[in-house]
């Protein structure tokens, strides 16, 4: 029987500053060490809900790399595909969170060892086989956008094959285009990316930076004529369109008042996908995607304590 889904990215550690003003006057800073990913956020709150799976990255050998493995494990993901690379250490991120729960990032990710997850051809090929043993494949456009071209090449001729024997990929856009050399590369890579997509989870307001497009109609219409047979349209707190060969259809989100927006898209994709890959129609799995999200949204942080989880 094949392993259910493997996620593809990377996580880093954060320092969460909450509202604290970074100030050069301060002698010290009052911060959280914690981690966080979009991937790994995923990943971790399927785990939570119940559903199987295996986180794919690289980290360091180092302590850090150590706790980091030792709480994926803890929330009962899979870390089996997993490599270490000798003397590497994660990359880091520091997050500052303003008052309406908008945040501002600043990242140390160049020599994350994530980014070379795949650049080894006889690692890349252990993978990739070990890979054909899922159902289904997830994977990001930061996953996407700390690759180097020649990786992203061969992992579009992998999703290719895993396709062809009866695998599933998965989408989230999340478009940063700082990851980018230019507009053009990222443009060129999505469009490669969504035409070996089956399941889509982009943002509209990514869709419209990197595409252009006029409105949601102009983002679902484009995507459905690149063969993408179901696309979750998400509008951060105007909701979600999901659409299918069968259905178009406006979800709204949960009204709540946001603390941290933090995870809010990856806490979705992880309550859309429990549901969904469990054979729940749509907008049910739509409707959970929102109960998480504004969940996760009223608490600090990427990751919320398991304490206040709620099963929906």
């Amino acid at each position: 029987m094949k392993k259910k889904l493997a996620v593809l990215g990377e996580c880093m550690l954060e320092i969460n500053l909450g509202d604290n003003d970074l100030s050069i006057t301060n002698n010290s800073l009052d911060a959280n060490l914690f981690f966080g990913g979009d991937t790994l956020n995923t990943a971790l709150y399927l785990s939570r809900l119940g559903f199987p799976v295996d986180y794919v990255t690289a980290v360091g050998d180092d302590h850090l790399s150590d706790w980091m493995l030792q709480q994926w494990r803890n929330e009962g993901i899979g870390c089996n595909l997993i490599l270490r690379e000798t003397g590497a250490t994660p990359g880091l991120y520091l997050i500052q969170t303003g008052p309406q729960g908008e945040r501002t990032f600043l990242y140390w990710r160049d020599n994350s060892p994530a980014r070379r997850l795949f650049d080894n051809p006889s690692n890349a090929k252990v993978l990739f086989a070990r890979l054909m043993e899922f159902k289904a494949i997830y994977l990001s456009g930061i996953s996407l956008g700390i690759y180097s071209p020649s990786t992203r090449k061969c992992l579009f001729e992998f999703l290719v094959e895993f396709r062809a024997a009866g695998g599933m990929v998965i989408f989230d856009s999340n478009y940063r285009p700082t990851l980018w050399g230019s507009d053009l590369l990222a443009r060129q890579t999505y469009l490669q990316m969504y035409r070996l997509t089956d399941i889509a989870l982009p943002t509209l307001e990514d869709e419209q930076a990197l595409f252009g497009d006029a409105d949601e109609t102009a983002v679902l219409d484009r995507l459905k004529n690149l063969g993408i047979r179901e696309i979750v349209l998400k509008k951060g707190g105007d909701g979600c369109v999901v659409k299918t060969d069968k259905l178009s259809e406006f979800i709204a989100a949960n009204e709540v008042v946001p603390v941290d927006t933090t995870a809010a898209g990856d806490s979705f994709n992880a309550g859309y996908l429990a549901h969904r890959l469990s054979g729940r129609p749509v907008t049910n799995a739509a409707k959970s995607g929102h109960n998480l999200a504004a969940l996760v949204i009223q608490h600090r942080g990427a990751i919320i304590p398991r304490a206040v989880m709620r099963l929906s």
